[in-house]
């Protein structure tokens, strides 16, 4: 089984990701890292100041992949995966979350922010896979996080479905029109 563990930047796909690959003995394949190893990479991007994936290579790599893994990054929602796990995050905190990692990239921050607020990946996920449930990380800690993935592994529970998590109303605020 491939399990995909993607989320905006700051949901805590990295530490969930690291807890989860142990508690189910799956390799762990964190996209940036995987990118790295294969010198899967197109460009820059200045503004953003992040390399850009080859994403063909990418996905030709893991298509691969025949043993039990689990992809982490924000990308990682894009390939061809069993079951995609979104992370999601309340603005409040995320955008806290992501002023901390970026200081000094107002644009990386408000993208991502509005990312997050917009929903994006999940309707990215929801486009490639039948098999997408989302997490709300912003007040459970990590194992909790990390047992919810694995009711949703187990069939346990449908409290993870698609659109419970709906940030659009609330935050709408927190869009920069200007762009």
């Amino acid at each position: 089984m491939k399990i995909a563990i993607t989320g905006t930047p700051c949901t805590g796909k990295t530490e969930i990701s690291q807890l989860l690959s142990k508690k189910i003995n799956y390799k762990l394949i964190s996209i940036n890292e995987f990118a790295e190893e294969l010198d899967a990479f197109v460009g820059y991007d200045k503004e953003r100041e992040c390399r850009i994936l080859d994403m063909k290579k990418l996905e030709e790599e893991i298509k691969k992949i025949k043993e039990n893994v689990i992809i982490e990054g924000h990308t990682s929602h894009l390939f061809p995966v069993d079951v995609i796990i979104v992370l999601r995050c309340n603005p409040e905190i995320l955008k806290k979350r992501l002023e901390k990692r970026y200081p000094s990239n107002h644009l990386k921050v408000q993208e991502n922010l509005e990312a997050e607020i917009l929903g994006v990946i999940t309707s990215e996920a929801v486009m490639k896979n039948k098999k997408v449930y989302e997490i709300d990380t912003s007040e459970k800690n990590i194992e909790e996080n990390v047992n919810d993935i694995l009711k949703i592994l187990k069939s346990k529970t449908d409290d993870f479905k698609v659109g419970k998590i709906d940030w659009l109303e609330k935050y709408y605020d927190l869009i920069d029109m200007s762009q």
